[in-house]
């Protein structure tokens, strides 16, 4: 999912984000079982709601990791090629596609609480300590969608760079607290801003059915410097 991001407004900016991506620093050949870790950190660098931690819905970001069914996000387009550098770190043009798909999904579920709809939810520390998630790609899974390129094709002292997708950087739907301590037992209500119409629930039906209201979207500033957008990594025998 392509996330709009506007231009930041700290007058608006409630929280802001500071995100990096790491990988595992080599990738072995001679281990079939061998995965390339790729980790996203994320933290609360500054906030008007001091110490509180927010949750958000990580629904088709980079955040969401996939298990081996499905159409991953680095088939959707949210991390890029994993391109070859030369000594100079400068690409070398070979390159390894991990697929590039336009997919149409449409949410079948009639569920109001967001939490019984199968999707899934990061709590980010209020403390400014840092939560990760990582994505583990095995050697099927980086040739999956190659057409021109096989493991056989590769050969140690290789460097590649792998980077993220600024644009799948954000969420949908966010709130304050944590998933195993306020919110443990909250119902999410999808309701996030008025902007299109809807209306807000009323604070009764809020506070009698146990429900959580998401917050604007656009209160969140994401940040990553670019010198942690991407990551290089080394195969090795």
């Amino acid at each position: 999912m392509v996330f709009s991001h506007s231009n930041y407004d700290p007058q608006e900016t409630h929280v802001s984000l500071q995100v990096r991506l790491t990988t595992s620093p080599t990738l072995s050949l001679s281990q079939p079982d061998a995965t390339l870790d790729v980790t996203l950190g994320i933290r609360i660098v500054d906030s008007k709601h001091p110490q509180e931690p927010i949750t958000i819905l990580i629904y088709r970001s980079v955040f969401e990791v996939f298990g081996d069914m499905g159409m991953d996000m680095f088939a959707r387009g949210a991390f890029g090629y994993l391109a070859a550098l030369d000594d100079k770190d400068q690409p070398t043009g070979k390159i390894i596609s991990p697929g590039f798909f336009r997919v149409n999904e449409i949410m079948n579920d009639d569920s109001l609480n967001l939490r019984e709809c199968g999707l899934k939810f990061l709590t980010i520390p209020g403390d400014g300590s840092e939560v990760t998630v990582t994505h583990k790609l095995t050697w099927e899974r980086i040739f999956k969608y190659e057409e021109e390129l096989t493991k056989d094709d590769l050969r140690p002292g290789e460097r590649f760079r792998i980077g993220v997708n600024k644009r799948y950087m954000g969420t949908s739907w966010w709130c304050l607290g944590d998933l195993e301590g306020n919110l443990k037992d909250k119902k999410f209500h999808p309701w996030t801003t008025d902007f299109y119409g809807d209306q807000r629930p009323d604070d009764d039906f809020v506070r009698e059915g146990n429900w959580v209201l998401g917050r604007d979207p656009d209160a969140l500033h994401w940040k990553i410097d670019e010198s942690e957008r991407t990551a290089i990594f080394e195969i090795v025998e």
